[in-house]
């Protein structure tokens, strides 16, 4: 693992946990889902970044992919929790 790409998932790790504590404080899940989804895709503008990525699209495209990892981890707890209680 890079350096780029290490920032780029602790970043993303930063910004979940911002955005968890800003739906917590505001009392809304469904903003945290549209703000967490909207974090996952990443847009630089070029279809292909080449076959070395610049360290700015290596820190975007490690964060967007961490956030990415991260929602899917916690919708999967959510849906196997709503399962087990059935």
């Amino acid at each position: 693992m890079t350096v780029d790409e290490l920032e780029g998932r602790l970043s993303a790790q930063r910004e979940i946990l911002i955005s968890v504590l800003a739906a917590l404080l505001s009392g809304g899940p469904n903003t945290l889902n549209a703000k967490l989804k909207d974090e996952t895709i990443f847009m630089d503008g070029e279809e292909d970044p080449g076959v070395v990525p610049s360290e700015a699209y290596a820190f975007e495209a490690a964060r967007a992919a961490e956030i990415r990892s991260i929602l899917g981890a916690a919708k999967a707890r959510v849906a196997a929790e709503k399962k087990s209680s059935v």
